[in-house]
């Protein structure tokens, strides 16, 4: 828990320390952990730089909690890193690496993934998110895939 507080102020550092336009975010997941489905709740960041040939360059980091079935939650905190394309003013597609640390079942798995996300900027403060991602979660013997697809708000400032 240690590493995952230290590398989210790591990265709010670092985003502070370029000009990067940082988004905050809510959203709502469908999710399926261990070939459970179900609805996650999300809340996080998201921080990008636009170059001049329309290439970007983004990393965002969130919390999601959702109960998988009776009894059962899963709790994950997440670090996407993205390279996206703004192929048509204010509409931005995205190729995500990312990792991820969830607690599940009274455990605790780690994963790596990927995935894609489409971007649409209503303003300069507001945007929506779709997106898709797929990890393999492990803990020693016993591993399981983590598949989301999401839709967001986000709010800038």
């Amino acid at each position: 828990m240690k590493k995952i507080i230290t590398t989210t102020l790591l990265v709010g550092l670092f985003s502070s320390s370029f000009a990067m336009d940082t988004k905050f975010y809510a959203g709502i997941s469908a999710a399926k952990v261990d070939n459970y489905s179900y609805t996650q709740y999300s809340i996080g960041q998201n921080s990008s730089t636009k170059f001049d040939n329309d290439i970007i360059f983004a990393f965002a980091n969130s919390l999601s909690y959702g109960r998988v079935k009776a009894g059962v939650s899963a709790t994950t905190a997440d670090l996407d890193l993205k390279l996206g394309y703004e192929f048509i003013e204010d509409l931005r597609v995205y190729g995500i690496g990312t990792g991820a640390v969830q607690f599940y079942d009274n455990s605790t798995y780690t994963g790596l993934g990927y995935g894609g996300a489409l971007e649409y900027r209503i303003s300069s403060l507001l945007s929506l998110e779709g997106s898709y991602k797929t990890m393999n979660m492990s803990k020693s013997n016993h591993s399981y895939d983590y598949d989301t697809a999401s839709l967001g708000v986000r709010f800038g400032f």
